[in-house]
């Protein structure tokens, strides 16, 4: 059993050999399991439009992070899924309890603003207008999808959006896609993730609507920050492409 997680879950994402089925399914679950702990030990209690503003800048600085990655330094466990996600869930929980949600974002956008920063060297432009049409269908699928009475917390369900169309078109102006179940969809056709996930949206807001007011907020956090830290590495990965 432990040799069949190494050679199939760890040694992958340790030796750079990317993502297959075992790996992600294992990371999903242990995703999960994280965020159930993470909400019962740690967020219940706190005010969650108070640690949604905190993490906010984190979520940047992660996607900023994330496309450092072979450029300003060698990949590693932790600059990838999921150690990305554990090396900041760390920094920002010690943070938050050593000075308080105000310091923490603080400190948390001038982080976000130099990791943004040291990412502009490599951005090209030579493929931007494949930006365009993510940030034409997200508005557009906002403007929509807002007048459901389940889709009130636009911060939990707008970024994702942005996320799936701007990794379609990625794809489609040469990015490659690492993970799995993207990837196979859109090797039929790239378009096919972003029409997915958003028509899949409204469904996991529905799902979640009758949940206890703080918990709901804290799985909108979580589902933003799926979309707000691989949406802007996508995009930068996406602007770095030359002509």
């Amino acid at each position: 059993m432990l040799d069949f997680l190494w050679e199939n879950v760890f040694r992958p994402i340790f030796q750079q050999e990317g993502y297959n089925p075992y790996n992600t399914a294992f990371y999903a679950l242990a995703v999960i399991a994280l965020v159930e702990l993470y909400w019962k030990y740690f967020v219940r209690g706190l005010d969650g439009r108070e640690f949604r503003r905190a993490a906010l800048p984190f979520m940047v600085l992660a996607g900023a992070f994330r496309f450092l990655n072979n450029r300003l330094f060698p990949q590693n466990f932790f600059t990838v899924t999921p150690g990305i996600f554990l090396l900041f869930i760390v920094l920002f929980t010690v943070l938050y309890i050593a000075v308080g949600p105000r310091r923490t974002e603080q400190a948390g956008w001038a982080l976000a603003g130099l990791a943004l920063l040291a990412g502009t060297p490599y951005l090209r432009f030579g493929r931007a207008a494949y930006a365009i049409p993510p940030l034409l269908i997200t508005p557009a699928a906002a403007y929509l999808y807002r007048r459901l009475p389940f889709m009130g917390d636009l911060f939990a369900w707008v970024p994702p959006i942005f996320e799936a169309w701007i990794t379609s078109f990625g794809v489609m102006a040469g990015l490659i896609e690492e993970h799995v179940l993207a990837g196979a969809l859109m090797s039929y056709n790239p378009l096919l993730f972003g029409l997915i996930k958003t028509a899949l949206l409204p469904l996991i807001m529905y799902l979640i609507k009758d949940a206890e007011e703080g918990e709901r907020l804290f799985v909108g956090t979580v589902i933003g920050a799926l979309g707000i830290g691989p949406g802007l590495r996508d995009l930068l990965e996406l602007l770095s492409l030359g002509g």
